[in-house]
């Protein structure tokens, strides 16, 4: 059996959105019936712990081996590879980035979030952030929800003045820097921490969803006490470790199942913290294995000649 090599460009170009959205769905949804096994440890390497986690899934015929690399904060690579292996025999069906393929898969879970949680009516988002975080979640609230206004705030105001003009042209969006995350966030229903930079205050009007990225890379509560004891918070792993985390009315795949309600006024408050089980690590890279089957361009090698 030959081994597929996918770089980040190649994974970027197999991965069809609309398409893995509705995978991850179905994900989720087996996995509040019948639950998925994964681990995930941290081993000593010379910049710090190296991160691997393996992830299974019922209706995938594969397991996953994520191992990410502990680099130089100077460095541009994500240090992520991912490893897809045959579930019966182990052979290795693929190896590809594996930075960019989580990257993605974040944003298409935030999106899914916010379909499941967010009003229907809720079209107006703040991005609270900077770089290709900020980009992939908004292409990915585009495949749940007809967007009206985008407001961006980052600590390095110029960074978010060019990134909206970027976005602006690149998707045809009302897209705003602003000079404060108060402002950004003033009109917003929807709201998306893809960075390092938290809500400061409790600006929140009723009604609104927030996303937080990545949140167990949060050493403190990205959002203010206040806000937390009052929404509705959910996650994708409950057992995930974020000590600073409030009281949390279940998984997201309770509320996609209805087993636990996403809302229960228009008037509350959700918020979603995005930890990225390994599971979903598995997902996104079948997806991309399944849909890179027929390209003859892709590296091939047959590691047992």
């Amino acid at each position: 059996m030959l081994t597929a090599v996918l770089s980040r460009a190649e994974v970027s170009r197999h991965m069809q959105a609309l398409h893995l959205l509705t995978e991850v769905r179905q994900a989720f949804g087996t996995r509040g019936l019948v639950g998925t096994e994964q681990s995930s440890f941290d081993a000593p390497s010379g910049n710090g712990p190296t991160l691997v986690r393996q992830g299974t899934h019922p209706r995938i015929p594969a397991w996953s081996l994520m191992v990410r690399a502990a680099l130089p904060a100077s460095s541009k690579s994500s240090g992520a590879l991912l490893q897809l292996h045959d579930k019966e025999s182990g052979q290795l069906l693929a190896v590809m980035d594996g930075g960019h393929l989580t990257a993605l898969r974040a944003s298409i879970v935030g999106a899914l979030a916010a379909d499941v949680l967010a009003k229907p009516e809720a079209k107006n988002v703040a991005l609270l952030g900077t770089g290709p975080a900020v980009s992939s979640a908004l292409k990915a609230l585009r495949l749940v929800r007809t967007l009206e206004r985008v407001t961006l705030y980052d600590f390095d105001l110029a960074a978010s003045t060019e990134q909206a003009l970027k976005l602006h042209q690149t998707l045809s969006a009302r897209v705003r820097a602003c000079e404060s995350p108060e402002e950004a966030v003033s009109r917003a229903d929807l709201v998306v921490l893809a960075g390092n930079v938290p809500l400061p205050t409790d600006s929140l009007a009723p009604g609104t969803h927030v996303t937080v990225m990545n949140a167990e890379k949060h050493l403190v509560a990205p959002l203010p006490p206040s806000l937390m004891e009052r929404a509705r918070c959910f996650c994708d792993d409950v057992r995930a470790p974020m000590p600073w985390a409030p009281k949390l009315m279940g998984e997201l795949a309770q509320a996609i199942s209805g087993a636990v309600p996403a809302r229960t006024s228009a008037d509350d408050v959700t918020v979603f913290f995005s930890i990225g089980p390994p599971f979903l690590d598995l997902v996104a890279a079948w997806h991309v294995y399944e849909g890179a089957k027929a390209d003859e361009t892709l590296t091939r090698l047959d590691l047992e000649a």
